[in-house]
């Protein structure tokens, strides 16, 4: 009888145990289903949201400077209207002049760059002297240089203006004694005059406004 005992205490034993075991293993089979699940719903909704490249500034670049491959970075982001407006690749924007200061981190949108300014065939690139602020210049821009007594050239394309990052100068106009040379195409003739003109007193650059395009749905007055 006590060997029966015995006998019958260990399989009850080895029932509890293996019931424990079962327990356990139901429990983590649980918590495992349960994580898998909100591991699943998150890839759903993150499946959801459309994402989309947008080309980020790296560095700092300041207004006026050519953007460089190194200068940028692309990062996905939630699409959106804003995005749309952006770049998405850095081939996109490399070698593209920055219209305003791009703060590191900050998506550079189209509107922020515009191309490489280029000369044309009749065209040569002339390094102007100018007795005017140059600040407001910008490589793509055109500009009307005057003298004195005449105008030079009508609209002058600006293919380059100084580094800012070394000092800004407001030209000859502020009181200052110095100026600031600027690379400008300009036809042949266009080049002879001012060339002519910087020899005889101070040249000047005014801004030309940029032309509106009219709207086709307003009617001409």
């Amino acid at each position: 009888m006590p060997f029966l005992f015995s006998s019958s205490s260990h399989r009850r034993d080895d029932t509890v145990v293996v019931r424990r075991r079962r327990a356990l293993a139901r429990r983590l089979t649980v918590a495992f289903c349960a994580g898998l699940s909100v591991w699943l719903i998150l890839q759903c909704v993150m499946s959801l949201v459309e994402r989309s490249p947008v080309v980020v500034a790296s560095v700092s670049i300041s207004r006026g400077t050519a953007i460089g491959f190194d200068d940028m970075t692309v990062e996905q982001v939630p699409a959106s209207v804003v995005t749309e407006s952006a770049f998405h690749t850095t081939e996109d924007a490399t070698e593209l002049i920055a219209q305003v200061d791009i703060a590191k981190g900050e998506p550079i949108m189209r509107s922020m760059a515009s191309k490489t300014p280029v000369i044309g065939t009749d065209q040569t690139a002339v390094e102007v002297t100018l007795a005017s602020s140059t600040t407001t210049l910008m490589p793509g821009r055109h500009v009307r240089l005057v003298a004195a007594d005449r105008v030079l050239a009508e609209s002058a394309l600006v293919l380059a203006v100084p580094d800012r990052g070394s000092g800004e100068s407001d030209g000859l106009l502020s009181g200052k004694a110095e100026s600031e040379t600027v690379t400008i195409a300009l036809t042949a003739d266009e080049a002879m005059a001012v060339l002519a003109a910087q020899q005889e007193g101070p040249v000047l650059a005014v801004t030309i406004a940029t032309e509106v395009e009219p709207d086709p749905t307003v009617p001409p007055e």
